[in-house]
């Protein structure tokens, strides 16, 4: 019985080794279904239902195929070659923006900025590139950071982002415990009470993601700026 529970194991050694996440998703479901012997027939029949069930996972599913094909043909490159020529714009401040189109595109719930799917393969390389755009080298303590503040405004944004979703099941959540102790409220007003808690949220996090960044580019890159300066007075 407990034989199923080796593509847990795959997926755990596959992330932790930094292997295509698409290739290891595939691979554990390899393993499970051999583990749990399942036919190929009714491996694509579980597949297949889930898919016509959750068709956001399917869409999410056709965009990582479809970032992962621009990749192999030079979208980081493009990407990297892109922000440099943006002048003014720091690594902070595109994760800053990247959280607020994030929330809003959880809010109308368009899966198209998710970490797997955007942000590995395009602003990593965006947000790195405009350190190396300054003639430095991304410091691995900074790239360890950078990572950490896509995660954390990726958590803030889905929190707060699909608190503003009428259907969403944790605005259902309240709704419903609110009834159980005798408040009964519509879920529009539910969404209205949240909207300026999320506005303040994404202000706050954006600000702490500018600060955090701006401590990093201190700390391992002191003269940045000056430097783009002299090259400007040059």
């Amino acid at each position: 019985m407990y034989w199923c529970l080796l593509g847990v194991l795959v997926v755990i050694v596959g992330f932790a080794i930094k292997l295509e996440p698409i290739a290891i998703i595939f691979v554990s479901a390899v393993v499970t279904a051999i583990a749990g012997s399942i036919n190929v027939v009714d491996l694509l029949e579980i597949i297949g239902t889930n898919f016509v069930s959750s068709r956001s996972q399917l869409i999410t599913i056709i965009l990582m195929i479809l970032t992962g094909t621009l990749e192999r043909n030079g979208l980081k490159e493009a990407a990297a070659d892109l922000i440099r020529k943006i002048k003014g714009l720091t690594s902070g401040m595109l994760i800053a923006i990247w959280g607020v189109i994030d929330q809003l595109c959880i809010i109308f719930k368009i899966p198209i900025t998710g970490i797997t799917s955007f942000v590995r393969p395009i602003l990593m390389p965006m947000t790195t590139g405009i350190i190396e755009a300054h003639g430095y080298d991304i410091d691995p303590e900074h790239e360890e950071t950078i990572k950490a503040l896509y995660g954390k405004n990726s958590n803030v944004s889905n929190f707060f982002g699909q608190c503003l979703f009428a259907a969403n099941s944790s605005v259902l959540l309240i709704q419903s415990t609110l009834l159980s102790i005798g408040y009964e409220v519509d879920v529009m007003q539910i969404v209205v009470v949240q909207i300026p808690v999320a506005i303040f949220a994404a202000i706050v996090n954006a600000t702490q993601t500018i600060i955090v960044d701006k401590h990093q580019i201190k700390k391992h890159y002191p003269d940045i700026y000056k430097k783009g300066n002299a090259a400007k007075a040059n």
